[in-house]
């Protein structure tokens, strides 16, 4: 029997889920969605007062906790908090992540580790570091970016970091298989978010430029809404896919599938 709009608005009551780098943008809308469906959201992030503002606008049973997911130290501090307030894990949307736009003549060392440290080695040890905390049936969802399939000049470190997330996401899904863990992706691209206005590593002027030939890249010549993205999470993070593990779903406005003719 189909689900109704009712019953799917209760998704996730009496759920606990873990948003990273929830404080804002795309993670912000994820927390936000998870809580209107009955969660316990737990968000993560450097920075406290963005945390405190993002709690206000959530609402709910929310937990904010700071934390520096680059590191190994920073994880383990995290998951030391958040055992002290939750017993268990159902849903772990890792979204933290660092783009450091830079071209080839210009990339430097400390820009390109920080990119891989928050969006490979962060997300594979906070995996490993939650393992104990995720019961049988619980969910992992990765963030990872269109700009891991489509080139796109200056995005050389972030592009191939994302790239080699959703490989791992797949090694993780066949890992936990075992254990009734699903693991998935979402792959979203080009999307409307206060952070991309301030695009790490360009000037304003050229943040806006690159914006838009993001956009005019994009077949429905659009930008996303960090709501569609959200959609998009919850349901991997849901049990309305609960046949789907190892997947990628592309949330892009269909700009990594193909391009759009001219009218």
């Amino acid at each position: 029997m189909p689900r109704t709009g009712s019953d799917r608005n209760q998704r996730f009551v009496s759920k606990v889920c873990l948003v990273t780098g929830g404080s804002r943008g795309l993670g912000l809308a994820a927390a936000q969605a998870f809580a209107r469906e009955g969660a316990r959201v737990v968000i993560v992030a450097r920075d406290a007062e963005q945390l405190k503002v993002a709690s206000a606008r959530i609402g709910g049973d929310v937990i904010a906790i700071q934390g520096d997911l680059s590191t190994v130290a920073g994880i383990n501090q995290l998951v030391t908090e958040l055992s002290a307030n939750v017993d268990h894990l159902d849903v772990a949307y890792i979204n933290a992540g660092h783009a450091g736009i830079k071209r080839l003549d210009v990339m430097d060392e400390e820009t390109w580790d920080r990119v891989f440290d928050t969006n490979v080695k962060g997300a594979f040890f906070l995996v490993q570091a939650i393992r104990p905390l995720l019961v049988p049936g619980a969910a992992i969802v990765f963030c990872g970016s269109a700009a891991a399939k489509k080139a796109v000049a200056g995005l050389a470190a972030y592009g191939a970091s994302k790239a080699a997330l959703e490989h791992l996401a797949r090694i993780i899904a066949a890992e936990l298989i075992a254990q009734d863990i699903r693991v998935n992706i979402v792959v979203p691209g080009g999307m409307n978010t206060d952070i991309a206005l301030h695009t790490d590593g360009l000037d304003p002027e050229n943040s806006h430029a690159f914006r838009e030939a993001i956009r005019l890249g994009i077949p429905m010549l659009r930008e996303g809404e960090p709501n569609e993205l959200a959609d998009a999470v919850l349901f991997l993070a849901s049990s309305e896919s609960s046949y789907i593990t190892g997947a990628a779903l592309a949330v892009d406005g269909g700009s990594t599938g193909f391009s759009r003719l001219p009218s």
